[in-house]
């Protein structure tokens, strides 16, 4: 009597252990899909931020020489041959495709941190991936050093300037339809 109850104690905590595991393992792989944050690879993902560049031209550039393919392709934020290799991207896939990607680097001293593309396709929008991308990159240029971090966006992109502010951006002035904002932590 007891083996047999034994038994059904040892089945059942099976069962339990298994349903529990199994639904552990369905929600790290779901949630681990929504947080798939990478290193930029130029032959996978060129392709795909140039047509995020080519639908969305207005709102990521602010001239219209600038050339997204020389940026991408020597990692730069200018054209100083100093500068190339200094330009971080990362991109953000959910379901294997590229939903968005962000680009930043050092200012122009160490201590700041600039945050040049917030980008997320128009398919992929309202999912808070736009949010996820900048914290991304705000994470990561402060493990670089820098004590704040600044960007630049159009006076008419709310929406961006609703993520920015919402993580603690601070408006400091605007200048010919731009919005120079700043991130100090614990100000």
């Amino acid at each position: 009597m007891l083996t047999h109850r034994l038994k059904k104690i040892i089945f059942f905590t099976t069962i339990v252990l298994i349903f529990s595991g199994s639904i552990g393992t369905y929600v790290y792989y779901t949630n681990k899909q929504l947080n798939a944050i990478y290193d930029f690879n130029p032959e996978r993902d060129t392709q795909a931020i140039m047509n995020i560049f080519h639908k969305n031209w207005y709102w990521l550039l602010a001239s219209p020489q600038s050339s997204p393919a020389f940026m991408i392709k020597n990692r730069t934020y200018d054209t100083n041959p100093l500068h190339f290799g200094t330009l971080h991207i990362k991109v953000l896939y959910q379901n294997n495709t590229l939903a968005g990607f962000t680009a930043y680097h050092l200012g122009t001293t160490s201590q700041e941190g600039r945050i040049l593309f917030v980008a997320v396709d128009e398919t992929f929008r309202g999912k808070g991936y736009g949010k996820m991308l900048t914290q991304h990159a705000m994470e990561k240029l402060f493990e670089m050093g820098v004590t704040h971090i600044a960007l630049w966006t159009r006076v008419g992109n709310l929406a961006a300037q609703h993520i920015y502010k919402g993580l603690g951006f601070k408006e400091i002035f605007d200048e010919n339809g731009y919005l120079f904002l700043q991130y100090w932590p614990n100000k």
